[in-house]
């Protein structure tokens, strides 16, 4: 990952990529993640095919299937996500005692929704990533999967600058997910490494969401006392249909958490995923990513994960299969 890079770099489709190099990629995750040397590499991400069960998901056309599960995503069930009702991690905030700043629209921020492996709707927020494959979705590892013991998310669908129940550049439905390998490999959710992304299909118009909506790019890790700016659709007690907005300055968690935290309690459930931007301008809207929406266990302080060496090995990894994507 790059330290400052442009906001938003030349708009390159690789098309040119041999088949099967995706295969080859997830076979790469796989043999490095299985049992070796006490001293081998640990695998860089927990990579898994998107769970499409909606009606119509068996259809034999790719595009019937991607159809499908954009129809299955009335108003209705969109507006239920939008309440949280199945309840993220994050979904245990307390109450925010005051409103958020409502800022500037970010194209690059969207809502994703999607649903618990009981079926129950759920939302968090996502920020297309800046990058080669220009298909990548950056959130959180707790909108992907339950953690330790659990189950992966399915039906995800991200819908960039999704506001007032509408999505201007459409939806772009998920084709791979994946965490960081940290994230459910202990006995309990490991929420230092809380990020995972999605790999998502072209929308409607055929456009990649980089295409569409524009994206920023990640940079490594943040230094105490940057300014940074929180996006996120937060929901109960706001209506989860907007993005909210906020700025802190950086500062360490207490230890043992080793996390970067800011003032702000006013991302609320739904706000989970939502970046945190570096050098933000408020007016053009760009800057670069440093972190994401992970916790926050008083209702004051919102933490991300620490973007270091294991989140560079899973970008790199991503990137690979992003690549590749069918």
């Amino acid at each position: 990952m790059p330290s400052r890079p442009s906001a938003r770099g030349p708009l390159r489709r690789l098309r040119h990529l041999r088949a099967g190099l995706l295969a080859l990629c997830l076979a790469a995750v796989t043999a490095v993640g299985s049992t070796g040397p006490a001293d081998a590499a640990p695998r860089a991400a927990n990579v898994h095919r998107a769970i499409v069960d909606v009606p119509g998901a068996g259809a034999r056309s790719e595009q019937a299937r991607r159809s499908a599960l954009l129809t299955h995503w009335t108003p209705g069930r969109i507006a239920r996500a939008l309440a949280n009702e199945a309840g993220t991690e994050a979904g245990a905030l307390p109450r925010a005692r005051q409103a958020a700043a409502e800022g500037p629209r970010s194209t690059a921020v969207g809502k994703l929704v999607f649903e618990h492996a009981d079926g129950k709707p759920d939302a968090c927020t996502g920020t297309v990533v800046n990058s080669e494959s220009e298909v990548l979705v950056l959130t959180a590892a707790h909108c992907l999967h339950d953690g330790p013991g659990g189950t992966w998310t399915k039906n995800q669908v991200f819908y960039p600058a999704f506001h007032d129940g509408t999505a201007p550049y459409g939806g772009f439905t998920a084709w791979n997910t994946a965490t960081s390998p940290f994230w459910s490999s202990g006995d309990k959710p490991d929420y230092e490494h809380d990020y995972g992304m999605i790999a998502v299909n072209d929308n409607a118009s055929g456009q990649t969401p980089l295409e569409a909506a524009g994206g920023y790019q990640i940079v490594p890790d943040m230094r105490t006392g940057e300014q940074v700016s929180l996006i996120g659709y937060s929901g109960p007690p706001y209506d989860g249909d907007h993005q909210e907005f906020c700025q802190d300055l950086v500062e360490p968690t207490v230890p043992p958490l080793n996390m970067w935290q800011v003032e702000c309690p006013d991302m609320t459930p739904g706000s989970s995923g939502g970046p945190w931007l570096l050098d933000y301008d408020y007016d053009t809207g760009t800057g670069y990513i440093g972190g994401l929406n992970s916790i926050n266990d008083t209702g004051d302080f919102m933490a991300s994960p620490r973007f270091d060496s294991d989140m560079q090995k899973f970008y790199a990894l991503m990137e690979q299969i992003g690549e590749a994507r069918p």
